[in-house]
């Protein structure tokens, strides 16, 4: 990095809780390039809010930190309004998003954000936490992209690294680690991509058992899901095509949050 590139340091901390028998929004800080429009509510009762990005995506060298905190019996969703556009790191800087979570007891978050996109020679780092208190409701999904595919810019990137953390009570009850570098390995091999393009992540923690999912959402060659050994419902896909992938997604998610959370379906417009 030179003494003129440019980086961004973008800000968003939410605080939400339960008032007046429903959820809403106390507190909110945010600064430029990450903000929110206002939150609204779903049908099924849930608080909902979209992350948005004025600019053109995440550039090299940006600086992302997300704080989300949800009281007890609040239910809040955050999702995107887009896909996460990683643009090009001339410089090699990569961008990092740094995102922590806390739920109370009887809280449920979600967060559901649109697939990333990463662009030729973009380089990108996140770290998610999320701490729960016992008894409170956790979900998430993840979805990466190999690239501009309809571009013919595939495994063009430099390098996309995630890691996903669920805390519950103080232990950890889920860990993802992602890390592909498309220069290095070869993503597209078999046990690995397999010649798919869009792949995807999941996890939810439920306040009790598990036993009303079953049995647990399975697309042959598709879609898998399960339960690891401290309870959590973990999820993984992987398809040639988004739409695809999106539509098996979307329909796992909701019998998930149906089993496990006993929620009606989010039905969000974009």
């Amino acid at each position: 990095m030179t003494a003129f590139t440019r980086t961004r340091s973008g800000l968003l901390h939410l605080h939400v809780e339960r008032r007046g028998g429903r959820s809403v929004l106390v507190r909110d800080v945010q600064k430029a390039p990450l903000m929110i429009v206002r939150p609204f509510t779903l049908p099924c009762g849930t608080l909902s809010a979209f992350i948005l990005n004025p600019t053109g995506g995440v550039l090299g060298g940006d600086q992302a930190e997300i704080r989300v905190w949800v009281g007890p019996g609040a239910h809040f969703a955050l999702l995107t309004q887009s896909a996460t556009r990683l643009q090009p790191s001339p410089d090699g800087a990569e961008a990092v998003q740094d995102i922590r979570f806390r739920v109370a007891a009887g809280g449920r978050l979600e967060y559901y954000p649109e697939r990333s996109l990463p662009f030729a020679g973009s380089r990108f780092r996140q770290h998610l936490r999320a701490e729960l208190e016992a008894g409170a409701e956790f979900g998430l999904t993840e979805t990466l992209a190999t690239g501009r595919v309809a571009t013919g810019e595939r495994l063009r990137f430099g390098r996309y690294r995630s890691r996903v953390e669920v805390w519950q009570a103080g232990r950890r009850v889920y860990l993802d680690q992602a890390d592909v570098q498309p220069g290095l390995h070869d993503v597209l091999a078999p046990g690995v991509l397999g010649g798919c393009d869009y792949s995807a992540s999941g996890v939810w923690v439920a306040r009790g058992g598990v036993e009303e999912v079953a049995p647990f959402p399975a697309v042959p060659g598709q879609l898998a899901s399960g339960v690891n050994a401290h309870g959590a419902v973990w999820l993984r896909a992987a398809a040639a095509r988004g739409p695809v992938l999106d539509a098996a997604l979307t329909t796992a998610r909701e019998q998930l949050r149906s089993g496990l959370f006993g929620a009606q379906p989010l039905r969000v417009r974009r």
